[in-house]
């Protein structure tokens, strides 16, 4: 009983210093060091190159340890028998209710837990308020069911766990992010072509007019709106290199004063692929399920 306790106990308590780290968002972005107007001059180069070179692992790894060494000492878990209060104004209320020394109740992030973290101005006091709760569950009926212990963040090994847990979700976020960006890096270069679909063009709109935008096009063809274009025409135009038709789209055009709208002819590069899938199926470069035919049904005969 007394192990299973425990291992609530703990589970708890993780839970509350992970909520902890959160709301108390740990200053990654900022530099490592300070700046050269805070650092004292008597600090020579060699120790400020030094300092200049921590990585983020190493930021969350001080700041998590000063952070759990200035309150080391000052808390406790407290642990009820029924469920805290949603209310704010009453979770404190019940919890500072157990002594007068308690300064702070620190409400867990689940919505109906039945533990916290209380915390106390000195370790004296909070000694003190440890031994006389123990001393109230004893012989009060009132603190009957409340369990209360010294919390697992004033252990170091315990804080040890909390940094490499913040590094590996740090890690985590890292790679995922890196992922994201070559994935959009991929997808890029999949819709970088030489060719780009203009809308909106005037119905009128000549060759020769969208020749004087785009001097150096290797086609030119125009065709009919469709969709929400039906009232206007279409082009596709054929530059020289997929950097012409990047550029391209960076402009602002109009032809007789109505703003064309410009994007890259990913139906080209559909095609594309399209037709590599093809020919990769007839060289037998992947193998194709073939239609079986259904067997013909007998014609019954009287």
């Amino acid at each position: 009983m007394k192990e299973k306790l425990e291992e609530t106990m703990s589970e708890e308590e993780e839970s509350i210093a992970d909520e902890s780290e959160n709301e108390s968002e740990l200053d990654l972005a900022g530099s490592a060091t300070e700046s050269d107007e805070d650092v004292d001059s008597d600090v020579d180069e060699d120790e400020s190159t030094t300092l200049k070179k921590k990585t983020r692992a190493e930021i969350i790894e001080e700041q998590i340890h000063n952070k759990y060494e200035q309150l080391k000492g000052t808390r406790l878990y407290v642990s009820f028998p029924q469920k805290l209060p949603l209310d704010d104004q009453e979770f404190d209320a019940k919890v500072k209710s157990l002594h007068q020394l308690i300064t702070k109740a620190v409400k867990p992030r689940q919505k109906y837990a039945r533990f916290c973290l209380v915390e106390f101005k000195s370790k004296e006091d909070r000694d003190t308020a440890l031994e006389e709760i123990k001393a109230s569950i004893q012989n009060d009926v009132a603190y009957k069911g409340i369990f209360i212990s010294l919390p697992k963040t004033d252990s170091e090994e315990f804080v040890n766990e909390l940094v490499a847990r913040k590094q590996q979700s740090l890690e985590k976020k890292k790679s995922k992010n890196l992922l994201k960006r070559a994935s959009k890096q991929v997808q890029r270069k999949e819709i970088f072509t030489s060719s780009v679909v203009i809308t909106n063009l005037p119905k009128t709109t000549s060759v020769a007019q969208v020749r004087k935008l785009f001097e150096t096009a290797v086609d030119i063809q125009i065709r009919p709106g469709k969709g929400k274009y039906r009232d206007s025409s279409a082009a596709t135009v054929t530059l020289p290199t997929t950097m012409d038709a990047r550029n391209a789209l960076k402009q602002e055009l109009s032809i007789g004063g109505t703003k064309l709208n410009l994007r890259f002819n990913t139906q080209q590069q559909k095609r594309r692929t399209r037709k590599n899938l093809k020919r990769k199926a007839t060289n037998g470069d992947f193998p194709t399920i073939a239609k079986q035919k259904k067997p013909n049904r007998a014609v019954k005969t009287n």
